[in-house]
């Protein structure tokens, strides 16, 4: 393909989530040395951090110096989600959270308002660094649902009513939702989780992102489930490669236990995209095909892990992430030029 400007893009956070400028701005300008085009906001993806208007304009400006384009973010659904447990962080995500300050699923009315102040604060940072889609979380407390199956109806009622305050801001600001499948839920409730919302609000508001190690994890039938059935509301991926995880450490009775060797399998490598890294088990001509047909605009973001042993070392490997990126960006149009 002559001629064709080569795109790429990695999350903000590839090496740590600190909440330092210094250090922000430090990862950005090495994403700008090691040649990416573009990035997905990666910092406060969790917890309840809310950006004040200068610090937006700081995130702006710190992305047009070093000529990074921003089009998607990683909004937070509220609180810590997270726990440490041996040492390693795992999801708290089977039943309701009771800890958390700003939750837009919670039946407390003031912390559900304070959560949809915490979606409309994120769709103000879309709209002041140019990004398009808000990636979201929204972890089901599934064992809630199975032990309690009346508390479904009232988790999707809270829900609902916070999506509906919510809609004509992020459609008034040119920013849609994309729900994340998710490591640590059983696929089935994954499936009508995506199932209700989707039915009840258009595609011009809530759409999906995919994350590929999440799926690789989680549906052990196809690991391209979700990308399959959901592509027609496809704006957002994380693309990453892993190698899955055995079935009998998924499916341990201990919660804590699954939660945390699920964490230990989604390791963020970088896609596997000509075979060259000699890891990973996701076919990339397979995701590639797919994501041409869907309505995502490109580049499609890789969310992987850099773990350096110097700045040096950390460059490099960012440089050969962005080849891969670009090689999958080729894939990508080459199926659209079909």
């Amino acid at each position: 393909m002559p001629n064709l400007k080569l795109l790429s893009s990695c999350e903000t956070d590839y090496n740590n989530d600190l909440h330092n400028w210094l250090e922000i701005e430090r990862q950005i300008k090495t994403l700008a040395e090691a040649g990416f085009t573009h990035t997905q906001w990666m910092q406060n993806w969790e917890g309840e951090y809310l950006y004040s208007q200068s610090e937006m304009f700081q995130a702006r400006d710190v992305l047009r110096h070093y000529g990074i384009c921003a089009h998607s973010i990683h909004a937070s659904e509220g609180g810590k989600r997270t726990a440490w447990i041996n040492g390693q962080k795992v999801f708290r995500n089977r039943y309701r959270l009771t800890d958390i300050r700003k939750d837009y699923t919670s039946t407390n009315e003031y912390l559900r308002l304070a959560g949809v102040d915490l979606l409309k604060n994120r769709i103000d940072l879309c709209t002041c660094i140019g990004a398009s889609v808000m990636v979201l979380h929204m972890q089901l407390p599934y064992m809630l649902f199975e032990e309690q199956p009346e508390e479904k109806t009232v988790y999707y009622r809270q829900v609902m009513k916070s999506f509906d305050e919510v809609k004509e801001y992020a459609k008034a600001a040119g920013v849609r939702i994309t729900l994340e499948n998710m490591i640590c839920t059983p696929q089935k409730h994954q499936d009508e989780q995506f199932d209700i919302m989707f039915d009840r609000y258009d595609s011009d508001f809530l759409g999906f992102a995919y994350d590929s190690g999440h799926g690789s994890l989680m549906c052990r039938e196809d690991y391209y489930h979700f990308l399959k059935k959901y592509c027609s509301r496809l704006y957002a991926v994380h693309l990453q490669d892993n190698a899955s995880i055995a079935d009998d450490l998924l499916y341990q009775k201990d919660g804590d236990r699954i939660d945390l060797e699920v964490l230990l399998h989604d390791t963020h490598w970088v896609p596997n995209v000509d075979c060259s890294l000699g890891r990973g088990i996701l076919d990339w001509n397979l995701i590639a095909g797919y994501i041409a047909e869907a309505p995502l605009d490109l580049p499609a973001d890789f969310e992987i892990t850099i773990a350096a042993a110097s700045e040096d070392d950390e460059l490099d490997q960012l440089i050969s992430c962005r080849k891969q990126a670009e090689l999958f960006y080729q894939k990508v149009i080459e199926y659209k030029n079909k």
